[in-house]
């Protein structure tokens, strides 16, 4: 499936920003020229090449408006969570995850406070995008091997403390009948 500009471009911040890694929170460029690294000039360049009608400073305002991305006095660009969640879309949309290998499937729960409701509506798109399925409010589960994923899910969210996740393995009433 084709991504469109939009996704392609806040997944290719996403990746910047994460190789970056706390290393850009310490910069403080105040204008473009700053910004401008070889990185930011590449992705830029990259830009212009496929979309022509608008220019680069257009897009970026355009991905503000949208609160995709946020540029606090005198930082670099930072995506919002609403700019990651839509960048980890964009990185999973249409991909097949495989069935677990072990048959058992991943279950998890969470309790995600009022004041993160953004937060926790990005999480449960990214859940869906991971092929999870809603059993109960707040609950999930999936037979896909997504553990990996699901975890760097909650750790990008920063949601450690408000989710559990569990490997369970499904029992048929046949299996336990006349066991103790």
């Amino acid at each position: 499936m084709k991504l469109r500009v939009t996704e392609e471009f806040l997944w290719l911040l996403y990746d910047l920003l994460e190789d970056v890694g706390d290393a850009y929170i310490s910069l403080s460029p105040r204008s473009w020229k700053d910004i401008a690294s070889p990185e930011w000039r590449s992705l830029r360049l990259a830009y212009k090449k496929k979309n022509q009608a608008k220019s680069f400073s257009q897009f970026i305002s355009y991905l503000k408006q949208k609160g995709y991305i946020e540029i606090p006095s005198g930082e670099i660009i930072q995506l919002t969570e609403k700019g990651k969640s839509k960048a980890l879309e964009a990185k999973t949309k249409g991909t097949k995850w495989p069935d677990r290998k072990d048959g058992k499937m991943i279950m998890l729960m969470y309790d995600i406070p009022e004041e993160r409701k953004e937060v926790r509506y990005a999480f449960r798109n990214a859940l869906i995008l991971l092929d999870y399925k809603l059993l109960q409010k707040s609950v999930w589960i999936s037979t896909k091997d997504v553990l990996t994923k699901t975890q760097e899910a909650v750790s990008n969210f920063d949601l450690d403390s408000y989710v559990d996740i569990f490997v369970i393995e499904k029992i048929h009433a046949r299996d336990w009948h006349g066991q103790n």
